[in-house]
Parts: C-alpha cells; sequence; structure tokens
C-alpha cells in the first residue's frame, strides 16, 4: 500500500468514526436538553396547579373571605391573582396579574406561565390565577444547550483526534499483511525464476554438447526440479494445515522419530545430540502437522548449525526447546524468522526455500500453541509451549 493510499485510508476511517462520534453526541446532548427541558416544565405546572387547588380550597369556605389565601405559602418567584366575574381584582400577592381575557388553564404570556382556574364562593363566580416568571428558568436552559454545544464540540474533536491515532492501528495489519503479500509475490517469482533459469541453462548446454557428456546437467535439472517440488509441496501443505484426521499424539515420540530420519544429516556434521525428556506432552492433532512441525524445527537446527557443534531438546512442563549451536540470530530479525519466504540470508544462496518455520508457525497458530524465538549464549533456541 503506497504511503498517500494509506494516508487516505485513515483520513476515510477518522472522518467515519468522528462523523458517527458527533451524531450520536449530538443526539444524546439533544435528548438530555429536551428531557431536562420537559422535567423543568412538568415540575412547574405541578406547582402551578398544586397552589391553584390549594388557594381555591382555602376560599371555598362560604364564611372566610379572601384574606385568607395570605396563608398560603407561595415562592417568591410565583404571585397570585384573583378575580370576579366583573373582570375586577379582588386579591393579589408578589405581583399584580396582567390579564386581558379570563381563561382556564395554562396560558404563556411573554416570559410568565399562568394556569388558571374558576371557582364560586357564595353563589359568585371568581378566577384564581396562579403564575411563575421563566426568565431565570430560560436563562438556565440557555446555559445547558451552550454547555451541551462545547461539550459535543470537544468531545468531537477529541475523538477526531483519537480516531486518525486509532486508524494507524486498524490499518497497520491490513498494511503488514499488504507488505507481506508483496515480498511473498516477490520472493515467490525469485525462487521460481531462478530454478527455471537453471533447468533452461541446462537444457541449453545439453543441446549444444549434442546429448553428449550431459550427466551432470541432468543432475542439475534433476536437482532444480526436486527443489521446485518440495516449494509447491510447502506451499500446498500451508493451504491443508487442520484439514486432515485429529488423534491423541505423542509429542515426545513424534521429536525421536524426527530426529530418526534427520540422523544421516546429523552424523555428516557430527553433531551432539542432548535429549532431557522430563515430562510426556500429549495433543489432540493430526500426526503429520505435528511431524512437519518438529521435522522443521530441528531440520532448521541441524541446517544451520556448525560441525561439531550440538543440538540440546528438552521436554519440561508442556513446554519442548530446542537449542543449537551456530550463527547467532540477529535480534532485530528475530519477529521476521516465520515470515514466508524470509531468510537472513539477504544473498537467499542458502539451503531452503525460506517455508520451513512459516509452516511452524502456520501449524503453532492453528492449534494455539505459543511459539518463541530467543539467543541464550552460544545457543538459538526455539520454545514451543502446548
Amino acid at each position: 500500500m503506497k504511503l498517500d493510499q494509506f494516508l487516505k485510508a485513515r483520513f476515510k476511517i477518522t472522518l467515519l468514526i468522528s462523523s458517527i462520534s458527533t451524531l450520536i453526541l449530538a443526539a444524546f446532548s439533544g435528548s438530555i436538553y429536551y428531557f431536562y427541558k420537559e422535567q423543568i416544565l412538568y415540575e412547574i405546572s405541578d406547582e402551578l396547579k398544586s397552589l391553584a387547588f390549594e388557594v381555591s380550597k382555602a376560599v371555598e369556605n362560604p364564611v372566610v373571605d379572601f384574606s385568607i389565601v395570605k396563608n398560603v405559602d407561595i415562592p417568591d418567584d410565583t404571585y397570585l391573582c384573583v378575580y370576579n366575574y366583573e373582570a375586577k381584582m379582588v386579591f393579589y400577592k408578589n405581583k399584580l396579574c396582567d390579564i386581558d381575557r379570563f381563561s382556564q388553564g395554562f396560558s404563556i404570556k411573554g416570559y410568565d406561565v399562568l394556569f388558571g382556574s374558576a371557582i364560586k364562593k357564595n353563589g359568585t363566580l371568581y378566577y384564581v390565577y396562579v403564575g411563575k416568571n421563566l426568565s431565570k428558568v430560560l436563562a438556565n436552559l440557555e446555559k445547558l444547550k451552550l454547555i451541551l454545544i462545547y461539550a459535543t464540540f470537544v468531545i468531537s474533536t477529541i475523538i477526531l483526534v483519537f480516531s486518525f491515532i486509532i486508524s494507524r492501528r486498524i490499518l497497520s495489519p491490513i498494511k503488514e499483511t499488504f507488505e507481506k503479500q508483496e515480498r511473498f509475490t516477490q520472493n515467490v517469482s525469485h525462487d521460481l525464476r531462478t530454478p527455471l533459469t537453471v533447468i533452461s541453462t541446462n537444457l541449453y548446454l545439453i543441446k549444444q554438447k549434442g546429448f553428449k557428456n550431459i550427466e551432470k546437467n541432468i543432475e542439475n535439472i534433476t536437482r532444480t526440479v526436486d527443489y521446485m517440488k518440495n516449494l509447491v509441496n510447502d506451499l500446498l501443505f500451508i493451504s491443508q494445515i487442520g484439514e486432515k484426521e485429529k488423534k491423541s499424539v505423542n509429542v515426545n515420540d513424534i521429536i525421536k522419530k524426527q530426529l530418526s530420519i534427520l540422523s544421516p544429516k546429523i552424523d555428516e556434521k557430527n553433531l551432539g545430540i542432548v535429549f532431557k525428556e522430563e515430562d510426556k506432552i500429549i495433543i489432540e492433532a493430526n500426526e503429520s502437522d505435528m511431524e512437519k512441525m518438529f521435522f522443521n524445527l530441528l531440520d532448521n537446527a541441524v541446517k544451520y548449525n556448525y560441525k561439531n557443534g550440538e543440538i540440546i531438546i528438552t521436554i519440561k512442563k508442556k513446554t519442548v526447546s530446542i537449542k543449537n549451536t551456530g550463527k547467532i540470530i540477529d535480534k532485530e530479525n528475530i519477529n521476521k524468522l516465520f515470515e514466508r519466504f524470509y531468510r537472513e540470508d539477504k544473498s537467499r544462496t542458502s539451503e531452503g526455500c525460506g517455508l520451513g518455520l512459516a509452516i511452524v508457525k502456520e501449524i503453532a497458530d492453528y492449534y494455539k500453541l505459543k511459539i518463541k524465538v530467543r539467543v541464550e549464549g552460544m545457543h538459538n533456541e526455539f520454545i514451543v509451549k502446548f
């Protein structure tokens, strides 16, 4: 993935996350404002109704006059007015009412909300109004609205920044996979081009020799074809990991079997084998998968070992450790060892096609085994935890 494509993708992800988050925040803030406003208005309306009912009950008694209303507790920001049927004010408390026509229920006059009710006293109809000024309430609601707007803006900005940072982490595996795929294609091309060139060159030489004294050329072609077959077989094996029948597999026996298979190579280099078998490991797996994994690990330990070197195998507490002498792995390359076609030998002249440890990692991942590499003194160590 090119840098500009990567950045474009990051910007798109950032914009998407930020837009969705902002919409959710705006909806949440709007809901808070709406429900708080409704709650305040409900409380005010309930308060005005209760006061109007209390006043009505107090003055309905025919033996008392309207002065009894003075005993009703009315908050400072609330007022009361009583009118007779001739529109004359009979009583008021806290504030004069500006009533141009009689009405019952709730009504709005400027910044005031009024609740009107009608009562009969001694056969005469009276109108009781209880009102409240909403200026302070509206000012508080306006403050709340501004706070929610600023909070939404600030949180959205923070989310925007974090989204851009997170988008990098989201795209990193994709970018890494893309780069690995690109390297994989390049390496496969290289690994196939080289043997094809060898075959083509030897066929040309065979023709030039008139098919005489061509044993060495045929040997080169045969060896190259075997290499290509192994390469194809390894790629097919990777695609088939875990597909075959599983059963209880004795890991100790598998390691011994692979050591036996590799004994000619071990003898050729005169390697010392130290086998520490402290525990027995049984796993439910496909036997060929386990054989391939430990063959590749042991083959790697043999292949990159020195003459007269040693290999130390330890089986203990559901852990297999394989140590070998040889060229010490550079610490910066440890994380790359399990990549397909990766080789520390940049010239790619070393034995093998670079799929051995990649297959080991694929098998370990499939069976959820932990595998790590470390350098300990003069040894490279591969550790498999079951």
